[in-house]
């Protein structure tokens, strides 16, 4: 009786370890992934317990964010860009010199927010990237330097990941600024006449149709032809948007009324 009741009772500790371990492994996965929001693919890893790393692109530049998480704040920052495993610079021992990467500075503060475009790096779309980063957190004695990634170097001492710089579908251009006569615009015959000089000035290879103006192009013809205005020569700005949330880009739209 005492047997079975033994063998019963080991039978229902391995099954909550197992139960146990297969969470732990859930949350070590989901640490460390790569995930779309708002058609942008957003590289997320963690520095062990202390702070996280999230890297996505735009048009023509990578977007780094580091946030401490675990009270101690961000006190050095080390990031490297490579297409070429051994061009991480190394120290003797394989360690990673952490003052001879690409980007290298002393922080004090729970959150950094860093952009890199495209020609400094001597990148572009579709490029194939392998990114070290290596944050301290805390000073003195509580300091504590860590690396963050899903691939470990050879000597095992550090950590990388792959980066994949992907098109960016929402890119709304630059700013854009167009001159018309008075009775150009006045001759404009209709809603459409009117939205498609704003979408004509968007740069060429920008989506001219699934974006969303603001003020609307209503809004911009009724602000022209309010009869309280004291004249309809001036300039009428609408925003043109692509996308939402952080991955949205705008770019802003101006029509120059000039007189004839």
């Amino acid at each position: 009786m005492n047997k079975f009741y033994y063998m019963g009772m080991m039978m229902l500790f391995l099954s909550c370890s197992v139960e146990k371990l297969e969470d732990v492994d859930s949350a070590i996965t989901e640490a460390n992934l790569v995930y779309e929001v708002d058609d942008c693919k957003i590289y997320n890893f963690d520095f062990g317990t202390q702070g996280e790393i999230e890297v996505r692109n735009f048009y023509d530049y990578i977007e780094v964010n580091v946030v401490a998480t675990n009270q101690q704040p961000v006190s050095w920052l080390s990031l490297h860009f490579t297409e070429n495993l051994n061009d991480f610079p190394t120290r003797g021992n394989g360690d990673l010199n952490i003052y001879t990467m690409y980007y290298s500075e002393k922080q004090n503060t729970y959150g950094v927010n860093l952009t890199f475009s495209f020609e400094e790096l001597g990148i572009q779309t579709s490029d194939d990237l392998l990114i070290a980063a290596v944050a301290q957190f805390g000073t003195g004695k509580k300091a504590e330097e860590i690396s963050a990634g899903d691939l470990t170097s050879t000597n095992g001492k550090w950590s990388y990941f792959n980066y994949e710089v992907t098109p960016f579908t929402n890119y709304a251009g630059t700013d854009q600024l167009r001159e018309m006569t008075l009775s150009e615009v006045t001759a404009l015959p209709s809603w459409d006449e009117v939205r498609k000089v704003y979408a004509n000035m968007l740069n060429p290879g920008v989506n001219k149709t699934d974006g969303v103006y603001n003020p609307s192009i209503w809004d911009l013809i009724n602000n022209f032809n309010d009869p309280n205005r004291e004249s309809q020569i001036d300039d009428y700005t609408t925003t043109y948007t692509l996308g939402e949330g952080d991955c949205a880009d705008s770019v802003n739209l101006t029509l120059r009324v000039i007189p004839d």
